[in-house]
């Protein structure tokens, strides 16, 4: 057995990983929870980005490994027919990717539900 496992902590720039999102590069693997957040955390988030606060790491995994494959499946709000195979998946920070992808780059309004499946 020599498999060999790597960690990369490379910095990427937010508008990259966003616009990966976009065409379908960067997804979710089938077995995230979805995504809900309510407008109060979308706009904490979206103060924080603006005032170049942390808002915390993004764990990726990369894909391309024919022994092990994840179902892939887009961010919430995203609709790509067909839908290209990722070559990353997210595992850490899809709730903030997801609310900076349909509040700054999605050209309609924000789907938020609470906790209790209420739609805001």
């Amino acid at each position: 057995m020599s498999a060999i496992t790597t960690f990369d902590s490379t910095k990427s720039f937010m508008k990259d990983i966003l616009k990966d999102i976009t065409i379908g590069k960067v997804q979710l693997p089938d077995f995230q929870r979805g995504w809900v957040w309510d407008d109060e955390r979308i706009k904490s988030l979206l103060a924080s980005v603006s005032l170049s606060f942390p808002i915390g790491a993004v764990m990726m995994l990369q894909t391309g490994n024919d022994e092990v494959r994840f179902k892939p499946r887009l961010i919430e709000g995203l609709i790509l027919d067909p839908q290209p195979e990722p070559s990353q998946l997210i595992l850490d920070g899809q709730q903030r990717l997801t609310a900076l992808y349909q509040s700054i780059l999605r050209k309609k309004a924000v789907d938020t539900e609470d906790i209790r499946k209420k739609t805001d």
